[in-house]
């Protein structure tokens, strides 16, 4: 995927895409001329001072690569007039954000998480010359698309506000979803071993997860030990430490090795499909119902991102009627 243009268009959330924006040409003819001159093929649809063109679609479909080749063959046309309606919003949105304050150092930051999915200079250049785009034209879209952020957030604000009766009346009729089984909290040892390692490497793994099993029985400590060799990079430098988790978060075999164990008690070495581990169970948390007032900002969260999904898709009709539309993708 080409990750430049798709970083760019999440900014935006569903209002997402790269459109041409050539302000000064206002004229049809004049602009149909433009496309050709500059092969975007056909002007599809005029939003203010906006065009959006054949080249739009093709490039937000390259960069959307969720649907495989056959998929995208049977939802062609499907797929090129959802592209449009998507465009045309986004375009829509950016024609109200010129008042808009976006800082400096918040367009940098979003310019430099795009160029660090790049291993070097030179595939980040390929990417923007794949996608015609040269560093001050991505720059104005990623300010661009964060002005839009801003104003979409403004323009909802008051519809996505969350009152207590509502976060009550949902913990209500949903009381199943916060009650919690019992969880286990466990740290680990770990050496990688993924289904495509080598078998050499694989037991090379075994052997020496079975020496800092011998280790850690003749008295060593646990926490020095999983500094000194676990793989585990995220929890190596805090004992192992898992958190609490409940039997559906963790592999099968994983949590069967875990539940035997009394709490403080080392397990054998044990091998799921990422690799060796070696497990300490360090507290058992009983299942409960969670209270309301424990689950009140969780409930306010979720209600408040289903407004904003709801809020966000009428922005996009209302948006979409600002646009002329002139032939179908």
């Amino acid at each position: 995927m080409n990750r430049v243009a798709l970083a760019v268009s999440i900014a935006v959330a569903i209002l997402a895409g790269i459109f041409c924006a050539e302000l000064t040409a206002r004229s049809i003819p004049f602009r149909e001329k433009l496309a050709d001159a500059w092969e975007w093929g056909h002007l599809l649809a005029l939003v203010h001072d906006r065009g959006i063109y054949d080249i739009d679609i093709d490039r937000a479909l390259r960069e959307s690569d969720y649907l495989n080749e056959i998929e995208r063959a049977d939802f062609a046309d499907i797929e090129r007039a959802s592209t449009l309606h998507k465009l045309i919003a986004n375009a829509s949105a950016q024609s109200h954000v010129g008042r808009e304050q976006i800082r400096r150092v918040d367009v940098s930051r979003e310019f430099n998480l795009l160029r660090f999915q790049f291993r070097d200079a030179e595939t980040w250049g390929a990417a923007l010359r794949a996608s015609k785009l040269s560093r001050f034209s991505l720059w104005q879209m990623v300010k661009g698309d964060l002005s839009a952020r801003q104003w979409i957030s403004n323009r909802i604000a008051n519809e996505i506000n969350v009152g207590d009766d509502e976060c009550r009346k949902f913990y209500q009729e949903h009381s199943e979803r916060f009650f919690e089984p019992e969880r286990l909290r466990v740290s680990h040892l770990f050496l990688a071993a993924p289904p495509e390692t080598a078998p050499e490497i694989v037991e090379t793994k075994r052997k020496a997860i079975e020496a800092l099993s011998i280790r850690l029985a003749s008295g060593e400590d646990f926490a020095a030990l999983v500094a000194e060799s676990s793989e585990d990079e995220a929890t190596k430098f805090n004992g192992g430490d898992l958190g609490y988790f409940s039997e559906t978060r963790m592999p099968p075999d994983f949590v069967a090795a875990a539940v035997k164990l009394a709490q403080g008690e080392f397990s054998r070495p044990i091998q799921t499909r990422l690799g060796f581990h070696i497990l300490k169970l360090t507290d058992i948390a009983p299942s409960r119902q969670r209270s309301f007032d424990d689950a009140r900002s969780d409930i306010a969260t979720e209600l408040a991102n289903q407004k904003r999904t709801e809020s966000v898709k009428k922005l996009i009709v209302d948006l979409g009627l600002e646009a002329i539309y002139l032939r179908s993708p």
